[in-house]
């Protein structure tokens, strides 16, 4: 595309926005479609916000470059997976949970924390104390 820096998005508002302050700044729920600035932005947008916050998906999902006119779609299925269409063919599908950090992590590391030196990473271990039973058949 002949273009430096531009995108051609949509962003779709909750319900009860007021249409005249509608604006770059507006609160929406879900922002959709490609960007290109320069030559390191080429990437289709797929923002949902949750509780406030814009989530970016995990997934980098390029745009197309040239200059024909494409048609990109996003839909988002019951299941809670979606699929990000160009020109009516995926490029991208998944699980919403997986590619979007909705939830915070469940255990947070904490780098200063280890394992102890005798720590053992076995599945199984011997037990130094244990003994077969008195009336136990080896046969």
């Amino acid at each position: 595309q002949k273009i430096d820096c531009g995108g051609a998005y949509i962003k779709l508002p909750p319900g009860g926005f007021d249409k005249k302050e509608f604006g770059g700044d507006t609160e929406y729920g879900v922002m959709f479609g490609p960007d290109i600035c320069g030559t390191g932005t080429r990437r289709t947008h797929a923002i949902l916000n949750y509780k406030g916050q814009n989530l970016l998906t995990k997934k980098d999902v390029r745009c197309e470059t040239d200059q024909l006119t494409h048609l990109y779609t996003f839909v988002i299925h019951a299941d809670n997976t979606y699929e990000v269409k160009i020109d009516q063919k995926t490029v991208e599908s998944g699980s919403l949970y997986d590619d979007w950090d909705f939830l915070p992590p469940k255990k947070i590391k904490d780098p200063e924390q280890s394992k102890p030196a005798d720590w053992v990473d076995d599945a199984k271990m011997a037990d130094p104390e244990a003994s077969k039973p008195e009336d136990w058949d080896s046969e």
